[in-house]
């Protein structure tokens, strides 16, 4: 969950999505992902939670 500003993930596939404050998204155990740009302008703040299926 993006808690505050904004972010791209790129995964494996190369698909993108783009997040934004109060945005949310399950990414699967092993899927390959990473941020490839946050918004210069302002801070990010990320919550992320693991949990088991």
């Amino acid at each position: 969950m993006v808690v505050e500003g904004k972010a791209t993930l790129e995964f494996e596939d190369g698909s993108k999505r783009e997040l934004s404050t109060g945005d949310y998204i399950n990414i699967p155990a092993h899927v390959k992902h990473k941020v490839v740009q946050t918004d210069p302008n302002q801070i990010t703040i990320w919550l992320a939670i693991f949990y088991k299926s």
